[in-house]
């Protein structure tokens, strides 16, 4: 090993290469990587799989021991004057109203010259709209605040990591601006950093799948969100009266349309941030929050990390224009708090003290610091105290270079990582207060914050470019293991014609976090669910319904993120690997193992291509079969989403409630075989609201359905684990599709067994006590029942 390269193994499938610069030292890690990087078991280079050589020019070639993968540096590192450096350029930054010159460039830039050949295509990146599979071209990673005009080549999460199509990834160890470009036809991927360090780490899957386990092992998996949380979510924008939205809920009670929270808007606060609401607009909030929870709804709330000292008349006149964002009756409100900026100030609490956003000027909150999380936690504490049930931390990517960190970062460095500690800081300040599992609802991120857990992708308009835009965000950022992430429902803003508000909710509702935006009727009356005609209002509540419906799998799905990393909504190559056809798949989307969801992209669509994978495949809604392996036309009618069930699922469907209560249990539910029956469903149970999941109190209880000796038999395994349903028996209907005959149906007392002709279903239902093991036979008519 040469002086000036460290290599270390970490665990059995990565290898972290740390250079240094020409006659000096190996240096030291950066004061936030030991936050981010979770602590790895000891490895010898013989446990380890992958090898490495350092040559005579300093370059690391990689290989791997058991197969013929290997992977070098082109070319040594640079440092300094020497280094290929980002470009930085001029921005227009909307929500801070200004026009600047960036310098993405500090004291001590780096690059490295790595291997990219002909043909592979690189993802990640973090939640990149412009793109999926990445062949050539120049993707640059500093974080914007991306509004929709912006998303073409911004983003609001630039993470440096990728995943490649020769079965490696890559974690840079620098948090700097930066620039990647990909030549291939020159055999070479160029990475420039605006500040220290040489520093990655290489891990190798070589799936998809094991891509994404060994990079959260190494950044953390993402903790369980409350069950609550998979139902779906409103904010109004700008916030209205409180009778306002208590009606907007009862309104979705009448009409049978699912609602487990609403976020209110910035307006619901006093002063920007004191976290005392504005009694002019919200005179009794105790009142509002026992009346949303009369209706089974919880409270959210938007916060921003600035304690603001001046309000900036232009910038409040010029957006309440462009965007509409106030409420007219609280236009002129005095907003600044001095009291508590002097004070942050004082302290040395900011890692900005002027830091410009979309209303005002101050102090940007240096959450490395513990002294301010204490200081901010505190002061949002009451309001969990009261009743609110999470908060959605907006705005986290306004830092200047100029910013500073307790740490002993720059600006340049802080600005990327500063969500990854905004959203930390909230998490743990939840932590501390009860047994509740900590929900926070970011909006930028870096590498780890899938941990905190939950992301929306930012600010889109009712379009299908929209549409196409954030399924390859979403896809990017699933990579990266984030499990629990919203695309808006419409979007934003802007209105929306009967046609975009189906389509959109019909790819939206199945994201792992649903959230729509009602606005003012006086600014935009089209994004209710009920705002056009009855067919798109029955649109939206039937994928609603199914949303709800499907809870006992989307539950499963995200205690197998919270286990492996994978998220519940998966691109087509993570469960296809093999299939080149999909490598490049960014239209269309797997939900699970069992469900391909492909939205309608194209106005006026009545039906839409969709890759099949191998196998056989059953649309959802009409139970038409296709076989895989090609490309298929697939029905896209105007009120149905393109959704096909994989051949060999046993989809669990439980019933469309309208709010998902505390003590939600699987009490009665559905389990849908599709041909051919060789299926299996594992359920997970446990509180959904406490964190006592993570200390073993949770159970399973798995589902088989085999062919044997000329029967269908179909099992369920004892419960496994300490958890207890509150049931005292559970109601399970198996549901065989595609089935030629009647069966009879034997095993269990309380057993009914019906067969329709028409949709060639055969429905058993049987009544179970929870955490016993049953086996019920399943024989055509004609023949013996027999032993």
């Amino acid at each position: 090993m040469s002086d000036l390269v460290r290599i270390t193994p970490l665990g059995p499938n990565a290898l972290r290469i740390t250079h240094a610069p020409p006659r000096d030292a190996l240096p030291p890690d950066r004061p936030w990587l030991a936050e981010v990087l979770l602590p790895q078991p000891a490895t010898t280079p013989d446990d380890c799989r992958l090898a490495a050589e350092v040559g005579a020019d300093g370059c690391v070639a990689i290989r791997h021991k058991g197969s013929d993968f290997s992977w070098r540096e082109v070319a040594p590192p640079q440092f300094g004057r020497t280094a290929r450096k980002p470009k930085g350029g001029f921005s227009i930054d909307i929500g801070a109203t200004e026009i600047r010159r960036e310098r993405l460039v500090g004291p001590d830039p780096v690059s490295l010259t790595l291997e990219l050949q002909p043909g592979e295509g690189l993802y990640g990146f973090g939640a990149w709209f412009n793109a999926f599979r990445r062949e050539r071209g120049v993707v640059k990673l500093k974080i914007r605040d991306a509004i929709a005009m912006l998303q073409v080549r911004e983003t609001y999460s630039a993470i440096p990591v990728f995943f490649s199509s020769r079965g490696y990834g890559i974690w840079f160890l620098n948090s700097h601006p930066a620039e990647f470009e990909l030549a291939p036809e020159r055999g070479r991927l160029e990475a420039a950093f605006g500040g220290p360090n040489a520093d990655y780490i290489l891990f190798y899957g070589p799936d998809f799948k094991h891509l994404i386990e060994n990079y959260t092992a190494l950044t953390g998996r993402p903790s369980l969100p409350p069950l609550w949380a998979l139902g779906l979510m409103v904010t109004g924008y700008p916030q209205e009266a409180p009778d306002v939205v208590l009606e907007r809920v009862a309104e979705h009670r009448r009409r049978g349309v699912p609602l487990d929270a609403v976020i209110l808007d910035y307006h619901w606060e006093e002063r920007y941030h004191n976290f005392a609401w504005r009694r002019s607009l919200f005179p009794d909030p105790a009142g509002f929050i026992g009346a949303l929870k009369d209706q089974g709804v919880r409270l959210g709330l938007i916060t921003t990390p600035f304690q603001n000292a001046r309000t900036r008349t232009f910038q409040r006149w010029f957006l309440q224009r462009l965007a509409a964002n106030r409420p007219p009756a609280q236009y002129a409100d005095d907003e600044r708090a001095p009291d508590l900026y002097a004070e942050g100030l004082a302290r040395g609490y900011f890692a900005h003290p002027k830091a410009k956003w979309w209303f005002g000027e101050g102090g940007m909150l240096d959450f490395t610091h513990p002294g301010a999380v204490a200081w901010w936690n505190a002061l949002a504490e009451p309001r969990y105290r009261e009743g609110v049930a999470f908060f959605k931390n907006d705005d986290g990517e306004y830092l200047p270079p100029s910013g500073v960190s307790h740490l002993g970062l720059d600006g340049r460095e802080h600005h990327n990582l500063y969500g990854f500690f905004y959203s930390r800081a909230m998490f743990t300040g939840m932590q501390e207060l009860d047994e509740r599992r900590p929900f926070v609802y970011a909006r930028s991120a870096w590498a780890g914050s899938q941990r905190f857990p939950a992301l929306f992708l930012g600010d889109q308009k009712p379009t299908f470019d929209h549409i196409r835009a954030t399924i390859r965000a979403g896809l990017n950022m699933s990579l990266l293991g984030f499990a629990h992430w919203t695309v808006d429902v419409f979007g934003l803003d802007g209105e929306t014609t009967p046609e975009t508000h189906r389509r959109y909710a019909q790819w939206a509702l199945f994201a792992p976090i649903a959230r729509y935006f009602w606005r003012p009727p006086a600014v935009d009356a089209s994004r209710l669910p009920w705002a056009h005609d009855a067919q798109t209002a029955e649109s939206f509540k039937t994928h609603v319904q199914l949303r709800y419906r499907l809870l006992p799998y989307l539950y499963a799905l995200a205690r197998e993120a919270t286990l492996t990393g994978v998220t519940p909504l998966r691109a087509m190559l993570v469960e296809f690997p093999r299939e080149p056809a999909l490598q490049d798949c960014d239209d269309q989307v797997m939900l699970g193992p069992d469900l391909l969801l492909a939205p309608a992209l194209e106005p006026d669509a009545v039906e839409r291509t969709v890759r099949l994978p191998a196998g056989m495949w059953h649309e959802f809604w009409t139970e038409q079969p296709y076989q895989g392996g090609g490309t298929a036309r697939v029905p896209a009618p105007a009120g149905r989403a393109p959704l096909l069930v994989r051949g060999g699922a046993l989809l669990p469907l439980g019933p469309a409630v309208e709010h998902i209560a505390d003590g939600h249990a699987f009490t009665a539910f559905e389990l849908h075989a599709y041909p051919p029956f060789a299926s299996r469903f594992s359920l997970y149970e446990d509180d959904g609201l406490t964190r006592a999941y993570q200390r073993g109190d949770y159970a399973t209880t798995d589902f088989e359905l085999q062919e044997a000796d000329g029967a269908l038999v179909f099992s369920i395994q004892p419960r496994a684990g300490t958890w207890i349903p509150p049931v005292a028996e559970r109601e399970i209907t198996l549901v065989l599709h595609q089935s030629e005959a009647p069966k009879t149906a034997t095993g269990l007392a309380r057993l009914t067994s019906n067969y329709d002709a028409g949709m060639r279903q055969n429905r058993i239902r049987m009544t179970v006590p929870p955490g016993e093991s049953a086996t019920v036979r399943l024989l055509p008519t004609a023949q013996p029942t027999g032993s």
